[in-house]
């Protein structure tokens, strides 16, 4: 990583590099629109809050590099950046998930709506039980859990199928990188169920609570953290287990590197990165890749760079960091202060990290292609 320097005066990278707002509430969630026009961030008071990823004023505007000495600089905005769209959906807990071609998938009670970019909201279904889950889906659409049913929606907001009390009280679910499958933790165990009205072949693990889900990018393996218990690996091959028990917290966060080798944690007081590719047969559990620094605070969450071999994390005290996997130095893009951070989701081509603060902020920080040498 490269390194850049703010002119004279006391902003901090994150003013410089990031667009911010106070949005009244703790953001829960982020999701950046497939078409990468907007990103949504879902609130705590049942509201969405959706800023355009257009910058009329982008840091690589603002930069300066020095010719003698190869420098990098940047200055502070001139105009004060454009308030957000607020889109008030519910009176709690929002889910929340981007949908192809463009614009966001939230849930309010039993109710799918459809937020274009604009905050425009249509009705796409009112289910009788109220949104458990609301997932992307890789070839467009969404897959919904609730009552125990399991429902695709496709794109145009029409039933592709259901499967009827497949879920179980469902508190995690992902749809497969090829769409042929998605995993579900349903009443303490791990579901593998084929893509369709269909559920079998289907496959069960007796792992307890999952919290969270995520599938490596070749769809080999299936990670899961389980409440009390750290993180699981399943290799869908074979079915293997692997059991990683020991955090000191809850893994809220999981994230694959895009060569599926490597995969980054929260719930320690440092990244946690595992070389998933060191494990053999007999392995008790995958090689350590110590990352980033030590902190006397928890990273809440993480995200690894869709094309570098970079991780962002959040922390408790606020902190945002960026380090490469398997090494100790990090850029600190945000100070601490100003809340945990709750929300954090990388761009699809790399060039936006969107935060959300348990103390009501959001905010989008763009990077110039030379920071990321």
């Amino acid at each position: 990583m490269d390194t850049m320097e703010a002119e004279a005066g006391s902003a901090t990278l994150y003013d410089l590099l990031g667009r911010h707002w106070k949005v009244g509430a703790p953001v829960t969630n982020v999701a950046f629109d497939a078409a990468g026009k907007a990103v949504a961030f879902a609130l705590a008071d049942g509201s969405l809050a959706i800023a355009p990823l257009v910058d009329s004023e982008p840091p690589i505007d603002r930069c300066r590099i020095a010719l003698d000495e190869g420098r990098a600089t940047i200055s502070p905005r001139r105009n004060p950046v454009p308030p957000l769209t607020r889109v008030v959906i519910s009176d709690g807990r929002l889910h929340l998930a981007s949908v192809k071609p463009s614009g966001f998938i939230a849930s309010d009670g039993g109710e799918l709506l459809h937020v274009s970019t604009a905050g425009v909201t249509r009705q796409i279904s009112r289910l009788r039980a109220a949104i458990d889950l609301v997932v992307p889906v890789c070839a467009g659409g969404v897959l919904v859990s609730s009552g125990g049913s399991l429902i695709h929606y496709q794109p145009n907001g029409e039933i592709g199928w259901v499967q009827e009390r497949g879920g179980g009280n469902s508190s995690a679910m992902a749809v497969s990188p090829d769409g042929r499958s998605f995993a579900i933790g349903a009443d303490g165990c791990l579901l593998i169920r084929s893509f369709g009205a269909r559920p079998e072949p289907a496959a069960s693990f007796d792992v307890g609570l999952v919290s969270t889900l995520s599938w490596s990018p070749d769809g080999s393996w299936l990670a899961a953290s389980v409440e009390n218990a750290g993180v699981v690996l399943v290799r869908l091959a074979d079915a293997w287990i692997v059991r990683i028990p020991t955090y000191p917290a809850n893994v809220a966060s999981l994230s694959w590197s895009a060569d599926s080798r490597a995969l980054v944690t929260s719930g320690a007081y440092r990244i946690i990165a595992w070389d998933v590719s060191s494990l053999i047969d007999d392995s008790q559990k995958p090689t350590s890749l110590a990352t980033g620094r030590a902190r006397f605070v928890l990273a809440d969450t993480v995200d690894i760079h869709p094309e570098r071999q970079l991780v962002a994390a959040g922390y408790a005290d606020g902190v945002v960091a960026i380090a490469k996997i398997g090494h100790s130095d990090e850029m600190v893009v945000r100070p601490p202060g100003g809340g945990a951070i709750h929300a954090l989701q990388w761009s699809s081509d790399g060039q936006h990290l969107a935060v959300g603060t348990s103390e009501g902020e959001a905010a989008i920080v763009t990077f110039p292609p030379h920071v990321f040498k």
